[in-house]
């Protein structure tokens, strides 16, 4: 009899826990949001980046905005990448003048695929409760690890740790709005476009 009720009562613990846990996420199809970005790396100096983002899966772009340093300047800086032909374009912005460069993507943004991501439990960031995930690749030494809001299930945190070589990035999310994005965000004014030189 006491074999039984522990047997159920432990049942019942495991039924809870699985219930509790909740479904694998999903990254949003379209969204804007600030965000604050920081790197680490031996013997480099990184500040944080503070910019808004914006992406949108239908249009499969990306874009950046926000003030950057170029050659010791401060610049109002808009990037576009535009996955459809593997481009980047980066705009820099100052008193009337503006200069524009493209390239092959050369930058990675945050696109997670969550297919081998295990729950570890509820976390707080800026005390808003959060949903912990994580990813340990032992091969490469990276550890993955995403933090979304429980009320809304939104990106809250990215962490990437690259364990071997002493790098790491940390992406948090601010003013989150997950809907569709303006189509004329993504596009270069064409006056800008004309002038835009390859590097």
């Amino acid at each position: 009899m006491k074999a039984t009720f522990i047997l159920l009562l432990g049942l019942y613990l495991l039924s809870v826990a699985i219930a509790q846990q909740p479904s694998r996420p999903v990254w949003p199809t379209a969204f804007s949001a600030s965000v604050e970005h920081r790197r680490h790396e031996p013997f480099e100096r990184h500040e944080p980046r503070f910019h808004r983002f914006y992406y949108d899966s239908v249009k499969n772009k990306d874009k950046i905005t926000g003030i950057e340093e170029w050659h010791a300047e401060y610049y109002w800086t808009e990037r576009i990448f535009d996955h459809n032909i593997q481009r980047e374009y980066t705009v820099y912005l100052q008193r009337g003048s503006s200069v524009c460069f493209y390239r092959s993507i050369n930058t990675t943004l945050p696109k997670p695929n969550f297919a081998n991501v295990n729950y570890i439990g509820q976390s707080l960031i800026n005390y808003e409760p959060v949903y912990h995930w994580i990813e340990t690749d032992r091969t490469r030494g990276i550890t993955f690890q995403y933090f979304e809001t429980v009320k809304y299930r939104e990106p809250k945190r990215i962490e990437v740790s690259h364990d071997r070589e002493g790098r790491s990035e940390t992406w948090n999310f601010f003013e989150f709005d997950s809907c569709p994005q303006d189509p004329e965000l993504f596009e270069i004014p064409a006056a800008i476009r004309n002038t835009c030189n390859p590097y």
